[in-house]
């Protein structure tokens, strides 16, 4: 066996020195890129309201997602860039469920060529209490006109032929919406009815009746705030 020399038994030394050097800032380098990602998932989840768009709860209340079918006439699937408002809306309809009402969005996807018939909803609350959920909330809906790019649209689906709805209905609606207010840090003054959107009678109660509008506003607040809310709002149909 030769003898190694000195030099080499240096040079050799050297050489595992360096690669021991280079292990250690490469194994540093991809720790730190992998805080990195880490950290700016967490501020996109933190600023977009959810990973995905999907909301599954609402303090008490249980999300069921049906989502629409991605297509032009009903979920564009257009990124909303910023969330400034939450618009409400109601369906007339009497007895009509949320999930039968997002069937109904479902079918609107034959309505290409008709401009004014694009529509669709982020979130249906039924007059049981329920919510379902057609669009992610980081994706734009075809239903607020102007406020499309930049709001989350609500409906409440089912009501009496006055406007009214149930207490678990209203329930469930400023649940939901005191969610979305929190989540995307938005006041519940800033909150908006169809009625301020675009002049449509949409809501129908609450935009004929501004004292229910006005509660229901303060009602989201404390929901928002994590504080108890009564249902006790003239658009809660009373008990006979």
């Amino acid at each position: 066996m030769a003898v190694m020399s000195k030099k080499e038994w240096l040079r050799r030394r050297r050489r595992k020195k360096k690669i021991r050097k280079y292990t250690i800032l490469g194994g540093m380098a991809v720790a730190f890129i992998l805080v990195l990602l880490l950290v700016i998932k967490l501020f996109t989840w933190i600023f977009s309201g959810s990973d995905d768009g999907i909301v599954k709860k609402v303090d008490d209340v249980k999300v069921t997602q049906k989502l629409l079918t991605k297509d032009d006439s009903t979920r564009p699937g257009t990124p909303l860039t910023s969330v400034k408002t939450v618009v409400i809306h109601d369906d007339p309809t009497p007895d009509t469920t949320a999930m039968q009402r997002r069937d109904y969005y479902e079918s609107r996807r034959d309505a290409h060529n008709d401009k004014d018939s694009l529509e669709s909803m982020h979130f249906i609350v039924g007059q049981d209490g329920s919510i379902v959920q057609c669009i992610p909330i980081n994706e734009a809906a075809y239903a607020s006109k102007s406020r499309n790019v930049d709001g989350i649209s609500v409906e409440f689906c089912g009501t009496n032929a006055d406007g009214t709805i149930s207490a678990k209905a209203y329930e469930s609606l400023v649940k939901l919406v005191g969610y979305l207010c929190d989540e995307f840090d938005i006041k519940a003054s800033s909150l908006q009815r169809h009625f301020d959107v675009t002049g449509k009678n949409c809501p129908q109660y609450f935009s004929m009746h501004e004292d229910a509008w006005t509660q229901f506003q303060a009602d989201v607040s404390k929901a928002a705030d994590g504080k108890d809310f009564s249902t006790d709002n003239p658009i809660v149909k009373k008990s006979s």
